[in-house]
């Protein structure tokens, strides 16, 4: 058995959309320490390749945004994304104290001191282990956390991105599914899908109302890899050479938040991932009926376009 939030029964195009009801925004279990670490190496390669805040502007083509505006989106953003966490997990606490907020996380023993402009200041780490060399559970982040969206993604297993006026303007993607944050900044949904099969017809002006006015949201997403690796960056060349037995069911749980009084949405990415032997032979039946019915141009898009009968053969044993 896996504690995947979603089994796929169909591959679909379609937004699938569904109020979030009773559940929580954020997910944070048992795996926290891996997903951590899985950031922090990404930290360690190049923050600027995973996590980029980059206001619209004129002259580059896109919607004319000032650098103050941009703050107050990311204000909203944040200052949700803390409350939101404090409300879900005793854990986390978010406070103002003098001229500064402060984010304290009992379960990675970190305090972060931020200013007014939402940058950090100082960071306090406690080691929460008892190692005799300085472990990754216990270093202070490097580089250091920079702003507020900075720690408390830091802080989650899920990946952030925020998109304001139909445009991306702050990701946060340490762990992305085959594509890169930098490649996408300043783009809108349309653009951002715009590769994707069967997707040309779909209304995103709809989409976009609906995500900005009628939330919060919760949609899934799946896909096929050949290793547990979360961080399935393009440039890692990673994840679609199934040339041995070794398959995983990965899942994206997205949850998406509107805040009207800013035009933006707030895209939280938490990703699963399951080797598919560990699913039961009912859930494994209906995951190779949906890849069996997959167009040629779906296939290729995901990867398995001469992989699927090898596939198909090793979920069905």
């Amino acid at each position: 058995m896996t504690n995947l939030p979603y089994i796929p029964t169909e591959y679909s195009t379609k937004p699938g959309l569904k109020k979030l009801q009773d559940e929580n925004h954020f997910i944070i279990d048992e795996m926290l320490p891996s997903y951590l670490d899985e950031k922090r190496e990404a930290r360690l390669e190049g923050i600027d390749k995973y996590y980029l805040e980059r206001p619209l502007n004129e002259r580059a083509g896109f919607i004319d945004i000032q650098m103050a505006n941009q703050k107050s989106i990311m204000s909203v953003a944040c200052f949700w994304m803390a409350e939101q966490l404090a409300k879900e997990y005793s854990y986390i606490t978010f406070k103002s104290e003098d001229d500064y907020y402060v984010l304290d996380n009992e379960l990675t023993n970190e305090t972060v001191y931020v200013d007014r402009n939402l940058k950090v200041v100082q960071i306090i780490k406690s080691p929460i282990c008892n190692c005799s060399k300085r472990c990754p559970s216990c270093e202070y982040p490097k580089p250091a956390y920079t702003t507020l969206f900075d720690a408390l993604c830091s802080q989650i297993q899920e990946d952030v991105c925020v998109m304001q006026n139909d445009r991306l303007v702050a990701s946060h993607v340490c762990l992305p599914s085959w594509w890169a944050p930098t490649e996408k900044m300043g783009s809108s949904m349309a653009d951002i899908h715009s590769k994707v099969p069967g997707m040309g017809d779909t209304n995103y002006k709809q989409i976009w109302n609906a995500c900005l006015n009628k939330g919060p949201f919760l949609r899934f997403n799946w896909g096929l890899t050949d290793t547990p690796i979360l961080n399935q960056h393009p440039t890692k060349n990673i994840g679609k050479d199934f040339d041995k037995d070794n398959i995983y069911l990965r899942v994206e749980r997205q949850v998406l938040q509107g805040f009207p009084v800013v035009k933006s949405v707030l895209f939280l990415i938490r990703t699963f991932v399951a080797d598919v032997k560990t699913l039961t032979k009912e859930q494994r039946a209906t995951m190779v009926t949906a890849i069996e019915n997959m167009t040629d141009e779906e296939l290729e898009y995901k990867g398995l376009t001469d992989k699927r009968e090898r596939i198909i053969l090793s979920c069905g044993n």
